[in-house]
Parts: C-alpha cells; structure tokens; sequence
C-alpha cells in the first residue's frame, strides 16, 4: 500500500519516511495526499471525513487489554469525529494535526 499510494501521489521516499517512520506532520501537498491515500485504504477517511468507527475499530484492535492506550484511542477518536475538508489531502492534514494532539 504504501509503495502503491507513492507512486498514485508522486511522493518520494523521503516523503513517506518523514509522516510514516519519523511521525512528523505534513508540510508538502505530495506529503498530505500520500498520507490521504493511506487513510482512505485504512478506511479511516472517506476523502471528506475522518470515518471515526473505523478508527475506533481498528485502535480497539491494536490496544487489545492495554486499558490506557484503550482510553487513549478513544479519546482521540472522540475528539477528531467530525472533522472534515472537501480537499482529501488537507483533510489528511488536519487528521494528523487533530490525531497529535492526542
């Protein structure tokens, strides 16, 4: 997926090392549509909103037993719900932005 959303969105290595490996948050238009390309294959954005019961799903998932980081995803899913951009890219953005301040 990842090579496949580099390639769909022109980002370069570099690109996807900086927002996926070093969790820095997008700057570059290449940077915010790959990481749109991500989420939507996660199902966690549908292009115009943070689909949040998918995140929910799937951060239940990943936090198994561990009832702090079960908090933590829900608290993050609670407050990211509603966000929303008509630009998949920028919303992608403003998804990390919101995820960070978790």
């Amino acid at each position: 997926m990842r090579q496949k959303c580099m390639d769909q969105e022109g980002a370069t290595q570099e690109d996807a090392d900086s927002v996926l490996k070093h969790l820095k948050s997008p700057e570059s238009r290449a940077q915010k549509c790959f990481l749109a390309c991500i989420f939507e294959h996660g199902r966690t954005s549908d292009g115009k909103r943070f689909v949040t019961e998918v995140f929910l799903e799937k951060g239940e998932k990943f936090a198994g037993n561990d009832q702090e980081r079960l908090h933590s995803v829900r608290e993050a899913a609670e407050r990211c719900d509603g966000v929303e951009n008509d630009d998949r890219c920028e919303l992608a953005a403003e998804i990390v932005a919101c995820l960070k301040d978790s």
